[in-house]
């Protein structure tokens, strides 16, 4: 199953820029001009990755993204800033950014830096944050244990204790 990218970007030529790639790629794109317009996107279908321009019109990257997390279903989506400012990346570290890319975008780049996400390590750790806030796991049930992680029409995760034999 395809990822499904949002892009969100004011500049309508580096929006269809992006779009075009990424489609090439093989992601299911969505598209928002501004902040509120990818909030609205965002509660019909939660994406995989956000990828936002800092600074735009109505709601800025950082106003939406801080938005978006503070729901529990979007807390884990990675997040990749583009800008041409470069003094806002402490504030995109605190809203749990994956890579700030500054402009002119450089597409190998943008490509690179959303495949960090989906790298198995990174499911791991997805998996691991998800049991810890959603499964409410105690400390004292943990034991030692693999998760399989799966890839097919969705990721899948299957919990196998390990065995002393």
């Amino acid at each position: 199953m395809s990822k499904t990218i949002l892009v969100v970007e004011d500049d309508s030529d580096m929006r269809a820029l992006i779009n075009r790639h990424l489609l090439n790629a093989g992601y299911v794109v969505r598209v928002a001009a501004n902040g509120l317009e990818a909030a609205a996107a965002c509660l019909s279908v939660i994406p995989d990755l956000i990828i936002s321009d800092v600074h735009m019109p109505r709601m800025n990257g950082f106003e939406m993204i801080a938005i978006l997390k503070s729901e529990p279903a979007m807390q884990d989506i990675p997040v990749i800033f583009l800008t041409a400012d470069a003094k806002g990346r402490r504030k995109g570290n605190k809203l749990g950014e994956v890579a700030y890319l500054t402009k002119p975008l450089k597409v190998e780049a943008l490509l690179k830096a959303m495949a960090e996400p989906f790298k198995p390590a990174a499911l791991l750790m997805l998996v691991g944050s998800y049991l810890q806030t959603n499964a409410r796991v105690r400390k004292d049930h943990l034991r030692p244990a693999r998760f399989v992680i799966t890839a097919g029409r969705s990721y899948s995760t299957s919990y196998t204790p390990f065995s002393n034999a």
